[in-house]
């Protein structure tokens, strides 16, 4: 008679064999048809972005050059190169917490002097009409480097105005302050990051030059339209979506697999265990890209409206802390924060057209307009609100001068809203010419 209690563990046995592979090629099928959803998501939000004009590889970034001489890029980088270390009596000028009031001061004759070559170089680079210095440079290039001191040839220019000022110089005033701010707009032309940003601090720079022109001279008409037109061109080039472009362009061409990848590894595991969490985690790391990519573009679109508290910015703002794509939220949280100081950049460049609106009034009037309104024209009809908060422009007068500002109650700790302002103050009888030399000061 056969034995039935023998033949069950056998059953059993041969159920679990068939099992645990069984379960493997399951696991396998779903992890396969996970990856496979997860790249062609992928493969859909490339062809979307690339079917839309807008670009999809780095080397796209770039303005496309017919011919080389229309880079300004090169004779920056030799105008960088031939900058001269600068004495200490110009540095504690230059960065003086009251700013220096144009005059003949010593320091800055000799900073001049002694830049001469890069002053020249500034000048051939700004006849160009572009510029390419980073969107082709690798981590690792030392033009990255060098961007930043193309703050020191926008300082140089700015001394140029002061000097130039406090000796009479009207137009080679005039001059330094328009190349101010064509070198800015060159620099900060490829819209990344470090180029955008560092346009902005030059951009500055040159509204400070501004500020002190309209003191010390009297603005030609042609003189007028000249400024008007570069800082109308550079408030419409002062925008966050190319940038935010830029950034989501810098992710598909090769930066936002690693980045997420390195987020979920696990430092300190044996080799072989960390492939294996790279390995599973792979679906969703390409899920987190595509949701980041995807999130960048709605930004983009938005991020150029007005108001620090646009509503539809806090509703992106909302969905991404909702959202469960945990590897890329801290990248997304922090995205915002760069639109902030471009749209105060912008609000600035408005604010220098109503300037020198206010100052054309004043010197064919005699007196300082009741409001602005008083002075608009043709190509600024009306007073719009400001930017951030949409308040109306705070106008003030007062003996020698005038200051144009928005009001900023609503956000005291943000440290890019205390530029938006401009201020002229006009000199006093010999307050120009008569400037006493500060580097002989205590």
């Amino acid at each position: 008679m056969e034995d039935k209690s023998a033949k069950r563990p056998s059953l059993l046995k041969r159920l679990a064999l068939w099992t645990v592979p069984t379960l493997l090629v399951v696991a396998a099928a779903v992890y396969g048809y996970q990856l496979y959803q997860s790249h062609a998501a992928w493969e859909a939000e490339i062809r979307r972005i690339a079917g839309s004009g807008e670009p999809v590889r780095v080397a796209d970034l770039a303005v496309k050059l017919d011919d080389p001489q229309d880079d300004a890029g090169p004779l920056l980088l030799e105008a960088i190169a031939a900058l001269q270390e600068p004495e200490q009596a110009y540095l504690q000028l230059m960065t003086a917490e009251t700013p220096t009031r144009a005059g003949a001061h010593t320091p800055l004759r000799d900073e001049l002097q002694a830049n001469q070559k890069s002053r020249e170089l500034i000048a051939q680079a700004v006849a160009r009409p572009h510029c390419r210095l980073l969107v082709d440079a690798s981590a690792s290039d030392p033009r990255r480097s060098e961007m930043l001191k193309c703050r020191a040839l926008s300082g140089l220019l700015h001394a140029q105005v002061l000097w130039s000022l406090g000796t009479g110089e009207a137009q080679t005033a005039f001059s330094s302050t328009i190349q101010g701010f064509q070198l800015a707009r060159l620099v900060g032309e490829e819209s990344l990051t470090e180029s955008r940003f560092t346009a902005i601090a030059m951009q500055n720079t040159s509204l400070n030059s501004l500020a002190e022109l309209l003191s010390g001279e009297k603005i030609t008409p042609a003189d007028f339209i000249a400024l008007d037109d570069e800082l109308s061109r550079a408030a419409s080039d002062c925008r966050c979506q190319p940038m935010l472009i830029a950034i989501r362009t810098h992710l598909i061409d090769g930066s936002a697999l690693p980045r997420i990848r390195e987020s979920i590894s696990i430092p300190g595991a044996p080799a072989w265990i960390a492939w294996c969490k790279r390995a599973l985690s792979e679906p969703q790391v390409i899920d987190n890209a595509v949701y980041w990519i995807q999130m960048l573009s709605e930004l983009a679109a938005i991020s150029d409206q007005p108001g620090l508290d646009n509503p539809e910015l806090s509703d992106w703002q909302h969905r991404v802390a909702q959202s469960p794509y945990a590897f890329v939220k801290p990248y997304l949280a922090a995205t915002p924060q760069l639109r902030g100081p471009i749209l105060a950049m912008r609000q600035r460049f408005i604010l220098a057209r109503w300037a020198l609106r206010v100052d054309r009034f004043y010197r064919e009037n005699s007196r300082f307009p009741d409001e602005l309104s008083e002075v608009c024209d043709a190509e600024c009809p009306i007073v719009a609100p400001d930017l951030l908060f949409g308040q109306p422009l705070d106008f003030e007068t007062y003996e020698r001068g005038f200051v144009i500002r928005i009001e900023t109650v609503e956000h005291p700790d943000q440290e890019f809203l205390k530029n938006c302002r401009f201020e002229v103050t006009y000199p006093g009888t010999g307050d120009l010419q008569d400037a006493p030399d500060l580097s002989t000061q205590e």
